[in-house]
C-alpha cells in the first residue's frame, strides 16, 4: 500500500516525536496503526468483491454462450428428427407401394380362379 522504506519511516518516526511528543506517541501510533488496519482490510474486502464481481460476470457470458450451444443443438436435434421421420414415411410408403405391386399378380391370380 504505502512503498515506504525505512530512511522515510524513521523520519516519519522522528517528526511524529517532536510534534506529538514522547507521552502521547504510543497512543497516536496504536491509533494510526488501526487505521491503516482497516484501510488495508478496506482495501481487500474491495478487491475481494470486484473479483468476485468480474468472475460472476464471466460466468454469465460464460452460461450465455452455452444457453445459445444448447439451443443450437436442440434446433438441429430437431430438424434431424424431422427429417429421419419423413425419410421412414418415404421408406414406409415405397415399401408398401412394392408391397402393393407384388401382391397385384397374386390377386388377380386368385381372382381368375
Amino acid at each position: 500500500m504505502f512503498d515506504a522504506g525505512f530512511l522515510e519511516v524513521l523520519i516519519v518516526g522522528i517528526i511524529a516525536l517532536l510534534v506529538v511528543g514522547p507521552e502521547r506517541l504510543p497512543g497516536v501510533a496504536r491509533k494510526v496503526g488501526s487505521w491503516i488496519g482497516k484501510a488495508r482490510a478496506f482495501v481487500d474486502t474491495t478487491k475481494a468483491d470486484i473479483e468476485r464481481e468480474i468472475n460472476a460476470s464471466e460466468m454469465r457470458e460464460l452460461l450465455q454462450s452455452q444457453k445459445k450451444e444448447i439451443d443450437e443443438l436442440r434446433n438441429l436435434m430437431d430438424d434431424t428428427t424431422k427429417d429421419l421421420g419423413q425419410q421412414a414415411a418415404d421408406v414406409k410408403s415405397s415399401i408398401q407401394s412394392g408391397i402393393d405391386d407384388a401382391m397385384k399378380p397374386v390377386s388377380k391370380a386368385k381372382h381368375d380362379e
